[in-house]
């Protein structure tokens, strides 16, 4: 896709995984396999991820390495946290 000239971007948990497979643009979650965007029910969080990953779609150079995002998933209670406000998309971690 990215060959056609359609920009694409990942969102996985697996920072290493991400590295490794050298996706042009993605973001990385703190969170467990099978919630890549957020706890069930957490709609506010997982909108939030997918709002981050598509504002690094709009803003990001052509290529670059992981962007790490802020949310973290809370053991225990099923709920997860994080920064409210979105990373900055030109910072790779």
């Amino acid at each position: 896709m990215e060959a056609a000239g359609i920009p694409t971007v990942a969102v996985a948990n697996l920072k290493e995984r991400v590295e490794w497979v050298r996706y042009p643009r993605a973001v990385v979650v703190k969170f467990p396999r099978g919630a890549t965007v957020g706890p069930p029910g957490d709609a506010a969080l997982q909108r939030k991820v997918l709002q981050d990953a598509f504002t690094l779609l709009e803003n990001a150079a052509p290529a670059g390495g992981p962007l790490e995002l802020p949310q973290r998933w809370t053991v225990g209670d099923g709920q997860s946290s994080g920064d409210p406000q979105s990373p900055q998309t030109g910072a790779r971690t």
